[in-house]
């Protein structure tokens, strides 16, 4: 596509006309008077389908010539780079942009007086597949992915489009906003690919979202030599990104170019074996935990080796736990730029209780005073006797203080800050979860949404994910929730094998709203 160059021809004729040294002639002429039909404030275009838009030039002079040209930007890139589409009145584009939110200018400019208006309007490129909810799940010891939106269900992805599952149990489903992968076809990079990182014990997948296609593995994220595969966990952030494999922490930074020209290299330094579990939001660096020294740490962008936490005046509790790891940790979100607080359930390797670490998630935030300090304000004993000394899985409210944890067909939570629990169910008193249902998945999941240059455009998505199996076929359970309880009729979806996480997608989705 043509770039602003051209966008800059148009302007030329503007800028000379307002330079023009003034030589006296007052030679009047009234303007001709043009407004356009049309053209609407909002579309939504899907991604490799048509855009087809005819406006309407109504001059007062019906013999006026004028060019024209479409453009665009992405709202969500920073340098703002313009895309020509057409140079003609007629837009009928066949969309290629990446999935994303862009700002659609229609210009045109009367040869005679060299003006030129512009009309501008919201433009949003989906798929088929870029708003919905998936599903990684296990079956018959592969991984593959569903995906349902608003009663349509697209079971079992990766066997009936790449054909065949990824081997392996799964491990992680993750989120790469712009990946450049080489079209060998066409010979040339492609940029700005919105991805899913899916990882299995034994593969690594990148996904384009648009079709669905495979545009990496493995290998494809390492400059060279790359490790042993023993696939963790993926996350993204707007500082920086990781990928945990064999316990090492593998790092790139946008601020380093778009990933897949940036590629991975050397794990960060340090002796040190990483857990799965994690958490962050899109802002915050990692809360990680090493297993071998048994305390937790963190990745800073700027440092090449693990940053472990470091005690000061205000901290409370030690430094390292070797008997412990942990097996669930979330986070109270408080903002986008803030820390909130961050909970983990720890497991004694010796005896199996279990306890809860309370944390000040400033310790995560690089630009508060608190940064990388030993900020554990709380460690509770979890009670033997208690039902979430026996939960089988776990998910953090978001908003509220609230850890949700189920037990069989039970669905709980404990109430952090009165240190107790109590079971969750539906407004109307009903379970939360049908008699006899195995509760396997436990997430809340929230987007909220709004176009900064136009409030009109939102995407607003606040529902608690749980999902039930008898390891063959599984139910998917959307709850509104209503403080401690959740509304009736959830949406539910059917699928089959034994999920293991849940994302919702969105065409307005970045790193900043992923939350791990």
């Amino acid at each position: 596509m043509r770039n602003l160059y051209l966008f800059l021809l148009i302007l030329l004729p503007l800028l000379c006309v307002s330079c023009y040294d003034d030589k006296g002639n007052y030679d009047y002429h009234a303007l001709n008077q043009v407004e356009v039909a049309g053209i609407d404030s909002m579309y939504t275009a899907i991604f490799m389908e048509q855009l087809v838009i005819t406006p309407t030039i109504q001059s007062e002079d019906k013999e006026r010539v004028y060019d024209y040209i479409w453009m665009c930007y992405d709202k969500n890139d920073f340098k703002k780079s313009i895309d020509t589409l057409s140079l003609e009145k007629d837009l009928n584009y066949t969309v290629s942009l990446s999935l994303s939110s862009y700002q659609l200018i229609f210009a045109y400019r009367d040869r005679e007086t060299e003006i030129t208006r512009y009309v501008y309007s919201n433009l949003t490129v989906e798929s088929q597949n870029s708003r919905g909810w998936y599903v990684l799940k296990e079956k018959a010891g592969s991984t593959d992915l569903d995906f349902f939106w608003q009663g349509k269900e697209n079971t079992d992805l990766l066997s009936r489009v790449q054909g065949k599952a990824m081997e392996g149990k799964p491990q992680s489903l993750g989120y790469v906003g712009k990946y450049a992968w080489m079209n060998e076809e066409a010979d040339k990079i492609e940029t700005g690919n919105k991805c899913f990182f899916l990882a299995s014990e034994r593969e690594v997948a990148l996904i384009r979202i648009s079709d669905m296609k495979q545009v990496g593995d493995f290998n494809s994220l390492f400059f060279e030599n790359a490790p042993v595969i023993a696939p963790q966990k993926w996350y993204e952030g707007s500082e920086e990104s990781g990928f945990i494999n064999g316990g090492k922490l593998y790092t790139y930074s946008s601020y380093d170019g778009e990933f897949g020209v940036n590629k991975l290299s050397y794990p960060k330094e340090g002796n040190c074996n990483l857990s799965s579990i994690f958490t962050k939001n899109g802002t915050m660096s990692p809360l990680l935990f090493d297993l071998n020294s048994g305390q937790f740490c963190s990745s800073d962008r700027k440092a090449s080796a693990i940053s472990y936490f470091e005690n000061d005046g205000e901290s409370k509790y030690p430094l390292a736990y070797p008997d412990m790891k942990p097996i669930y940790a979330g986070f109270l979100d408080e903002g986008m730029w803030e820390g909130g607080k961050g909970f983990v359930v720890m497991c004694d390797k010796r005896d199996a209780s279990r306890s809860i670490f309370y944390f000040d998630l400033k310790c995560l935030v690089n630009f508060e005073n608190d940064y990388l300090k030993n900020r554990i304000t709380d460690i509770q004993k979890v009670e033997a006797s208690s039902k979430l000394a026996g939960a089988t899985c776990f998910g953090m409210h978001r908003k509220d203080q609230m850890l949700y944890f189920g037990v069989n067909d039970k669905l709980y939570y404990y109430d952090l800050v009165n240190k107790k629990e109590l079971e969750v169910v539906r407004d109307n008193g009903a379970s939360a979860i049908p008699s006899g249902e195995n509760i396997v998945l436990i997430k809340h999941l929230i987007l909220d949404y709004t176009d900064y240059m136009d409030p009109t455009i939102s995407d607003k998505v606040n529902k608690l994910a749980v999902a039930t199996s008898d390891g063959n076929t599984y139910k998917l359970y959307l709850f509104e929730i209503v403080a401690n309880k959740l509304k009736d009729k959830p949406e539910i979806y059917n699928g089959t094998g034994i999920p293991s996480e849940v994302m919702y997608m969105s065409p307005y989705m970045s790193n900043v709203y992923i939350c791990y």
